[in-house]
């Protein structure tokens, strides 16, 4: 149920020329780009990117105005009179995003090795990074939804936590400030150098990973909404 539910939900996000962009052409464009562009000696800040463009375009963009639309059409309300679970039923619309965000982000760090990074110290740092990046990036998408009205409307409200997501890892990268870890992706980015052995504080990268992804998590269930909204 869930694969035929990610089926159709991955069938109508192609139509969709605008999301379709958003999901399979910005983050690959963008991460090939800035991995083109970057210097050498700054592998972290390009990966960090990378990752934070595929989380915030693919994930949480698409997740957001995904939901939204299937809200506003009745869609979800549609497969919730059959039988389906509700949980199946967000899983299935989930899902597509969520694993196209995963390939996207290791096809991006192919391209980096390619291009002359070097392999990572900490590779399960790289791992926890690029998971909790698309976690907190699916929850947010599934909060920012349930104040979202319209699909349209989605590029506006997205707008915030996304520039938090890839503005925060920037941040976290290109300073030695702590307080980078409050923005979303503080903590993707300090994992991510800390995966290639620059010395950083571990721990509260992914303290603060987690944190940010139960609030998303715990807004998510409070916000969500099956029916569309006036």
């Amino acid at each position: 149920m869930i694969a035929a539910l990610g089926v159709a939900e991955l069938k109508l996000l192609a139509r969709n020329k605008m999301a379709a962009t958003m999901a399979f052409v910005m983050p690959v464009g963008v991460g090939v780009w800035f991995a083109l562009t970057t210097g050498a000696d700054a592998w972290p800040l390009v990966i960090s990117v990378q990752l934070l463009s595929t989380a915030g375009f693919t994930v949480y963009v698409t997740v957001t105005t995904s939901l939204t639309a299937r809200r506003q059409d009745q869609y979800l309300k549609r497969l919730r009179t059959g039988a389906a679970s509700d949980a199946v039923v967000l899983t299935g619309v989930l899902l597509p995003p969520v694993l196209l965000g995963l390939a996207q982000s290791l096809l991006l760090l192919t391209v980096s090795l390619a291009l002359g990074a070097p392999a990572p110290t900490r590779p399960e740092l790289l791992l926890l990074a690029v998971l909790g990046g698309l976690a907190v990036s699916c929850a947010a998408g599934v909060a920012t939804s349930g104040v979202t009205s319209t699909a349209e409307l989605a590029q506006i409200t997205t707008g915030p936590f996304f520039f938090g997501l890839l503005g925060g890892g920037i941040w976290a990268v290109a300073s030695t400030d702590s307080r980078a870890l409050l923005a979303p992706g503080g903590g993707v980015a300090e994992l991510v150098t800390g995966a290639w052995g620059e010395q950083v504080p571990v721990g509260q990268a992914a303290l603060a990973l987690l944190a940010w992804t139960v609030l998303a998590a715990a807004l998510s269930v409070r916000l969500f909404r099956w029916d569309a909204r006036a």
